[in-house]
């Protein structure tokens, strides 16, 4: 019991150092209209991202993730699996 207190302590400091990040990617391979459903879909289905979204006039794509379950490097390797390598150019 006396464990207690430093146990809230410390669930609570790693829900408070969670934070949302958002990543932007550029993904050259996608040739079609229907390529960036691939791409959002292989994002999407990683643990920790909250949305994707793939543009294919822009050969890009975002993903809105939590930093502290996923990084944007996972995503990027998520696409490359779906056969469409994307490179990551920034993550704020």
């Amino acid at each position: 019991m006396k464990h207690l207190p430093l146990l809230f302590l410390l669930l609570t400091a790693t829900t408070a150092a969670a934070a949302e990040r958002t990543a932007t990617f550029s993904v050259p391979a996608m040739t079609c209209a229907l390529c960036p459903i691939t791409v959002r879909t292989a994002m999407q289905n990683v643990a920790g991202v909250k949305s994707a979204a793939a543009d294919f006039d822009t050969k890009s794509a975002t993903a809105v993730f939590e930093d502290t379950v996923v990084s944007a490097a996972v995503i990027a390797e998520a696409s490359a699996n779906a056969g469409y390598p994307a490179t990551v150019v920034s993550v704020q």
